[in-house]
């Protein structure tokens, strides 16, 4: 089963809490882009077992990429990210998952890979199925989420991708405004491309890419050492917008997505998430894993101690 991941050297550590849950899977196939130069060593040092791929390959791939400007380093990573995805379908001429590190499987990937080859298709993604705000979310963020994308290696596929790239290529942008529609990251074009060609699937499968947008739309249950998202065994989570301070306190979005204090949740799996993630922090002390302090950053993090969406570990 073949996983393409990518990673900056500052986000290593949830690199490697996302690494640390799929490693003992013998069926697995791990690529990863190294987003800058000390990745590779980082993937020597701790003896993960991947194929790396630098920078340069991409570019001398794919060269319009390096005469894109780019307003951040967001920007960067989602058209490099998909540029990645081309170049391995090309290379390998296999099927790949194109999954963010920011997730943590709590199933066998084989699960996933079952879940997947049922739908038969050549792309398949899941809905971001917004639990609070949802016209105003959608607005916001897309329909889909682009965090997990399964490409088969078809011709569909490869002219979705090729579509995909040139819509990135040409614009792409992590800034919204209130009361419009925002072309978002590379969230939004998914909209229209899933119109346009054709075999493109919608996961429904609630357990793959479960998030805190959508987890209070759900129960969540363990029986029998699983967890489960209604009637489906949860796969894997996306743990979007983890901060952190001092290594310590664990600030995350859930209040934000959901207007409510979701604190089973809280208290198992972003716990156990949490405890895993901080185990790897601690060896990357030098490290600063979150945002610059600013106006914005610190009333953000205000609301968020007042409806207490962090957990100290």
């Amino acid at each position: 089963m073949n996983f393409a991941s990518y990673t900056t050297s500052e986000y290593f550590p949830i690199f490697l809490t996302f690494y640390n849950s799929i490693k003992n899977n013998d069926n697995l196939n791990l690529h990863v882009l190294c987003l800058d130069h000390n990745v590779k060593d980082l993937l020597n040092k701790y003896k993960i077992n991947c194929e790396s791929t630098e920078l340069s390959d991409i570019e001398n791939f794919s060269n319009k990429i390096k005469e894109k400007k780019y307003n951040n380093i967001a920007e960067k990573i989602g058209v490099y990210r998909l540029a990645y995805v081309d170049y391995l379908l090309s290379t390998k001429k296999q099927s790949f998952h194109l999954i963010d590190s920011d997730t943590y499987f709590f199933s066998k990937i084989s699960d996933l890979d079952t879940e997947i080859k049922n739908l038969n298709a050549s792309v398949a993604f899941c809905k971001h199925n917004f639990y609070h705000k949802k016209n105003e979310m959608c607005n916001f963020y897309g329909k889909y989420n682009a965090g997990y994308i399964y490409f088969n290696y078809d011709k569909n596929s490869i002219e979705f991708l090729s579509k995909y790239r040139s819509l990135c290529q040409e614009y792409i942008s992590w800034k919204t405004k209130k009361n419009i529609k925002n072309i978002f990251a590379d969230q939004t074009y998914l909209e229209q491309l899933i119109k346009d060609f054709k075999n493109i699937k919608i996961i429904e499968n609630k357990g793959i890419n479960c998030a805190p947008w959508n987890i209070a739309n759900y129960k969540l249950s363990k029986e029998k050492n699983h967890y489960w998202i209604n009637d489906d065994r949860l796969i894997f989570f996306h743990f979007s917008g983890i901060r952190s301070i001092l290594n310590k306190f664990f600030f995350f979005n859930l209040y934000h997505y959901n207007n409510t204090n979701l604190k089973y949740v809280k208290n198992s799996i972003y716990k156990t998430y949490l405890k895993n993630y901080k185990k790897n922090l601690l060896n990357f002390k030098s490290i600063k894993v979150g945002k610059k302090l600013s106006l914005k950053s610190l009333y953000s993090l205000l609301k968020k101690i007042m409806y207490r969406d962090f957990l100290i570990i």
